[in-house]
């Protein structure tokens, strides 16, 4: 009898064994799928109403748009003066910020008189020179470009004289560089 207890019992874990590998299962699931991102808008117009990411261009003064003190009659330029002339650069329906940065580069050029160099030194800046239009914010921004005819610093000479005078009803061109491109980073 003892050893149909042993069959028994082995009998009885057997059973117990196969039920319970039965009752337990490992359960697995997996998905495959896609997911899809659109790229942010990038519209930024200067001038000529292309995008833009970098644009050399000429801004021209004419008299008009300099100023002169009260020693110098209006509509003409001359040592001393001041032009100015404001230039808007339109973020469109940019989604991203964008970064402009604005630079001269080359020398300023007069009408059928070739670079200037010498007593008439011209110098040209710009406010702001650098700045950020911001896609949730105003789309449009202003920057001045400013050419300055600078004083001369010695006694007038028949040279200096004759090369001002040779500017007389000409028109100033400063070569600009405009740069504009995506804020990156948090």
């Amino acid at each position: 009898m003892k050893g149909n207890k042993k069959i028994l019992v082995i009998a009885i874990l057997l059973l117990l064994i196969a039920v319970s590998y039965g009752t337990y299962a490992i359960y697995k699931s997996s998905f495959t799928g896609t997911a899809t991102v659109t790229a942010a808008i990038w519209d930024v117009k200067f001038k000529n109403g292309s995008d833009v990411l970098e644009e050399n261009f000429e801004l021209e003064f004419s008299t008009a748009e300099c100023t002169n003190n009260a020693h110098v009659k209006d509509g003409v330029i001359a040592p001393g003066a001041t032009c100015r002339k404001t230039v808007t650069l339109d973020a469109g329906t940019s989604e991203v910020d964008v970064a402009y940065e604005v630079s001269q580069n080359g020398n300023v050029t007069v009408s059928d008189n070739g670079t200037l160099t010498g007593a008439n030194q011209f110098t040209v800046s710009f406010s702001p020179a650098q700045g950020t239009i911001e896609y949730d914010g105003t789309r449009t921004t202003t920057f001045d470009v400013v050419l300055t005819w600078a004083g001369e610093d010695d006694t007038p000479t028949d040279s200096i004289n004759g090369a001002d005078t040779r500017l007389n009803g000409k028109t100033f061109t400063v070569p600009v560089t405009l740069v504009a491109k995506q804020v990156v980073g948090s």
